[in-house]
Order: C-alpha cells, then structure tokens, then sequence
C-alpha cells in the first residue's frame, strides 16, 4: 500500500491544544473505541497447561486467552525455545481470565516494560533501520533522526482515508508527513511485530516503517 503523492485533503487543523479532534475515532482494530477490550502490555508466560500474562506494574500473572494471531506472532518473533516475550495487547474479561482480542506489539528485544518513551504519545511510527521516529502528540509532530533536523517539532493537520489509513503532516507543509496503515510490520533489524505499518515522506523522499499506538489517550 503507498501514500497519497497529492496535497492532503484536511481533515482538521490541529493546534498545541487540540489535536486530532475529527480524527481520532479512527482505530487500528475492529470495534474501534467503543470496543470493550482495554489494552494491556506486559510479559506473557506460554508455559502449559495455561498462558498467563504479568502486566506492567503488577505483582501478580493472570490468565491469558491467546488468539490464533497471538501464538503465531510468539512463534515469529520469539527466539527457539523461549517461552516469555514482552507484548501489549487488547484484551477483554472472560470467567476470570482475559481474553486477547487484537495484538498491537510482540518484542524479544528492546526494554519491555522500563520503555515509556511513547507514554505521552497518541501514535508512534519508527524505524531502526533508517534511523527515524515520529511521536504524534498533543503538541503535534516530533521528529527524532539522528541529523540537523532532530527534534524538530510542527503543528499539524491530520486526514483518514477510506481504506484505514491516517496521515499527518505540517500545517505549512514543511516537507514532512507520516502515514500509518492498519497493517502489521515486521521490523526488519529486530523481528518484532507491531500492529501498523508507517511511511515516512521527507522532503519527497519514502521511508518504510512500522508503528502502534502510544500510552496518551486519543481525542473525543
């Protein structure tokens, strides 16, 4: 799936104090916002007879309902014979246990649980292999790349397709935009899967990425 190439039909203006207002009911899972299922990330345990999740923060496992996705992405990315992987998912209560409805991350690498750098953010697309990450926030659009452009921050307008897609860019179309598609990605130097996947267009130039939903909650 590609980006649009053409000007951004605007979906809102966004300012610091509010951001993604007619976008956000878009949501990368069915049922959307309105769904039961709360998110949940934690070290998910697939030691027989049962699957148990320990969450962040928490002292104590619960039971974990995997889905079919679930056990196949434990397959993918973990390593032969691991039985822990760190993974966020969306779950909901059932008979006591929870049940996984929609898998948004699954990692064998990186800080698991002490990794709180997408905590204030409402949407993340990244990649390690190039270099880049965009967090999409409250105060707009931050972009970390390592150059002369690190750190950089825009105001932004935001627009959703029919097909899923939410793009953002500048509000003075300053040659950056990123686009998340509710499709899963493999990042290509870890193996971890994330729930999106993201392009980054940099002064005309495409970059391939993945991404997921950060800790900051969407807009009404």
């Amino acid at each position: 799936m590609t980006a649009p190439t053409g000007r951004l039909a605007l979906c809102t203006i966004l300012s610091v104090a509010s951001i993604l207002s007619a976008c956000a009911s878009w949501s990368p899972w069915q049922g959307g916002r309105e769904a039961a299922a709360q998110r949940v990330a934690g070290l998910v345990d697939r030691a027989e007879p049962h699957w148990t999740i320990r969450a962040c923060g928490q002292e104590h496992d619960r039971l974990l309902e995997p889905s079919a996705e679930l056990k196949r992405l434990f397959d993918e990315v973990g390593q032969p014979g691991q039985m822990s992987i760190f993974a966020e998912l969306a779950v909901t209560e059932k008979d006591g246990r929870w049940m996984v409805d929609r898998t948004h991350r699954v990692e064998s690498t990186g800080r698991g649980c002490m990794d709180t750098s997408a905590a204030h953010s409402r949407w993340v697309g990244f990649s390690l292999a190039d270099g880049w990450r965009v967090d999409v926030g409250a105060g707009g659009m931050l972009l970390t790349s390592g150059d002369a452009e690190d750190g950089r921050q825009l105001s932004m307008i935001s627009e959703q397709l029919p097909d899923g897609a939410l793009g953002f860019r500048g509000v003075h179309d300053q040659g950056l935009e990123l686009w998340l598609y509710p499709t899963g990605c493999i990042e290509r130097t870890t193996g971890d899967y994330y729930h999106l996947s993201a392009v980054l267009i940099r002064d005309g130039q495409r970059l391939n990425g993945c991404g997921y939903q950060g800790g900051a909650p969407l807009a009404d």
